[in-house]
């Protein structure tokens, strides 16, 4: 008789490498095995990348991609070839917490939420560059979160319906999912659930300058992904508010983390490089409505 499927399948798009991608497997063996979870890495890279991760991790499923993709087509190859009932996705920079799969099981049970997703927590990081890094990509998703309360849940924790996931599989690879999968499912009355319990953790370190330019690339190609499903209107709107916006981003930020008494004292050190790279987010996004994604996407690691 064929195997059961599993419960869950765990995608994570590698196209950074280590130490991230070994961290991240890592943080996943234990609860893996207590859970008979499916760990699928989709390697972008030259083949002995791939094979690298199948010999240190002979337990989890490689898939070698060899031609450049981007972080949606990988994950996207990923649920295709995922066996569980649930697709929990976590980013290569994370590492799980030790109960992280239990939690988003438990949050799957009873089949009324087709998203689950939890918190971003830092890594106590010694430099402020990643101080920056964490605070400018994940300032949506900080702790603590408090049952019950409403939070965007992003791609680098979050767990779907594999069936679901299947139902919407033309959006899966063309852009990211927060600005095109998730607006699409809310529409359709998809239930989204935050849990304060599953947490992942963000590693660093990240080069100052590398990061800028990630940034960009990927500003750009969020941006041109949202302006799609974006009226003209607004577009325009975007553009012509463009010089304010790192002002406004930057209050929002701010009010997010002294609401939640997130690591005050270590945002307010990382400022002098928070504000160049706010500017740097917003001239992506700006080129991003203006004249769509471009090859951005293919840019972004």
């Amino acid at each position: 008789m064929p195997a059961p499927s599993p419960r869950v399948s765990v995608v994570i798009a590698s196209l950074v490498g280590a130490p991230f991608i070994d961290d991240c497997i890592a943080s996943l063996e234990r609860q893996a095995k207590e859970w008979d979870a499916e760990v699928i890495v989709v390697a972008c890279g030259p083949d002995e990348y791939a094979a690298r991760i199948a010999r240190k991790f002979p337990w989890v499923r490689v898939i070698s991609r060899t031609a450049r993709e981007t972080v949606p087509e990988l994950r996207k190859c990923g649920v295709e070839q995922a066996a569980g009932e649930i697709v929990a996705i976590i980013e290569e920079h994370c590492v799980a917490a030790p109960d992280w799969l239990t939690r988003l099981i438990e949050a799957h049970a009873g089949g009324e939420y087709g998203v689950v997703g939890g918190p971003v927590v830092d890594h106590a990081y010694l430099r402020l560059r990643d101080w920056t890094v964490y605070f400018l990509e994940y300032n949506g998703y900080l702790p603590p979160w408090r049952e019950g309360e409403a939070h965007e849940l992003g791609s680098a924790n979050i767990a779907y319906s594999r069936a679901l996931l299947m139902k919407y599989r033309e959006c899966l690879g063309d852009g990211y999912w927060e600005a095109g999968l998730h607006p699409r499912l809310l529409a359709d009355g998809v239930k989204f659930r935050p849990v304060p319990e599953m947490q992942v953790r963000h590693r660093g370190p990240f080069d100052y300058g590398y990061y800028l330019q990630q940034r960009y690339w990927f500003s750009r190609a969020f941006a041109g992904c949202r302006s799609q499903q974006m009226p003209a209107s607004r577009r325009i709107a975007y553009v012509l508010a463009a010089p304010l916006l790192p002002f406004l981003l930057l209050g929002r930020m701010s009010k997010r983390i002294l609401s939640r008494n997130c690591q005050v004292g270590k945002f307010a050190e990382s400022l002098p490089l928070l504000i160049p790279a706010l500017f740097v987010y917003v001239a992506g996004e700006f080129v991003g409505y203006l004249a769509g994604p471009g090859d951005a996407l293919s840019k972004v690691e």
